[in-house]
């Protein structure tokens, strides 16, 4: 009889880090009953219980739901730094492993908390989703952490990549804002050559919202400069995975950003792939060889490298195969499968 485990999430939004406990719980599902408890509902509870993963919201973490927490699972998983108060409240009583995700915005105002943080650590195997969120849970509350990178599945069918445009498609799909860095590609697109950019077609996903005017219009009259520059609402993410067939490049040229799932996503589709060094992605990636590092919020070097791949695209074929192969060994789901079953569930003691 399989026993129970229990995955908690901060909230249920779809993407991001609930987005990947998501692919955690499917693969602990092999081996466990799984369980997700938040305090908040949202639309990744659909796609928990597509997957045969019961959800439970509870506001609140009383007495009797500890109780029931203790009696009733094996272990828990607690999902970012948010689930602070969980840990806390189950320290000392049931195996914790804890994934920590953020980037540096989300500990603003929480700098007090390092106690509280540091006694939560004895208590729990923490482990972060890639370099940049390590060195920050570091930086912030001085505890080290094991890595444990996310995994996607792969959906890459080679019979559907077939090039039909004379164009190079470059795609920046990331949600708009500064940390994502739309601002810094915009300057760069309008310091290219202009005979290099007339051969690109620019393609932006994003929405408007409150807290991204300045970058969303920074986008909009680029548009309004160059035929060749879109500006298009997010898709969902199938739709995503297809229009990718129809893109030669993928950037992320966001100033800091664990593991920004798009450039996964694009060495997954043996695209080229730039991102910044302030990515936690850029550390599995050589420089001109399975993809492109332009320094952080640096203009000038995104120009050129996006420069260089339109000089030289046709002799990039051996680069977006060496992409590739980062994706199989560092992100592909069978690895992320692998480190998680030999991760997780193997804690003997409810102390660290």
């Amino acid at each position: 009889m399989k026993k129970n485990v229990l995955l908690y999430s901060h909230e249920l939004k779809t993407g991001g880090a609930p987005a990947v406990l998501c692919e955690m719980g499917k693969i602990l599902k092999k081996k466990y009953n799984v369980v997700v408890l938040s305090p908040s509902d949202g639309m990744m509870r659909q796609q928990f219980e597509q997957n045969g993963i019961e959800v439970i919201i509870s506001g609140e973490i009383t007495d009797l739901l500890r109780n029931v927490i203790i009696q009733e699972f094996e272990f828990i998983v607690a999902n970012t730094t948010l689930a602070l108060p969980i840990v806390i409240k189950l320290a000392g009583k049931i195996p914790i492993y804890w994934w920590i995700h953020e980037n540096t915005p989300a500990y603003e105002g929480r700098c007090g908390m390092i106690e509280y943080y540091q006694f939560a650590a004895r208590y729990a195997k923490i482990f972060s989703a890639g370099h940049v969120a390590a060195d920050n849970f570091y930086h912030f509350y001085k505890i080290k952490t094991e890595i444990l990178e996310f995994g996607l599945q792969d959906n890459y069918t080679a019979e559907k990549d077939i090039r039909k445009h004379e164009s190079i498609n470059i795609i920046c799909p990331s949600t708009v804002c500064e940390l994502k860095g739309q601002d810094i590609l915009v300057q760069a697109i309008r310091r290219m050559d202009a005979g290099l950019r007339d051969r690109c077609r620019f393609i932006f996903l994003g929405k408007l919202r409150n807290d991204n005017i300045k970058e969303y219009r920074m986008i909009e009259k680029l548009t309004e400069e160059y035929v060749n520059v879109e500006l298009h609402l997010l898709v969902e993410r199938e739709k995503l995975l297809d229009l990718y067939y129809d893109m030669d490049v993928v950037i992320a040229p966001s100033r800091e950003d664990a593991t920004p799932a798009t450039i996964v996503e694009g060495l997954m589709y043996h695209r080229i792939c730039i991102c910044s060094s302030g990515t936690g992605v850029s550390r599995y990636l050589q420089d001109g060889k399975s993809g492109f590092i332009f320094d952080n919020e640096n203009v000038d070097d995104l120009k050129a490298k996006l420069e260089y791949v339109v000089r030289n695209y046709e002799e990039l074929e051996q680069l977006r195969e060496q992409g590739r192969t980062v994706y199989e060994e560092i992100y592909s789901y069978d690895i992320f499968e692998k480190n998680v079953l030999e991760n997780i569930g193997r804690l003997n003691s409810c102390r660290i």
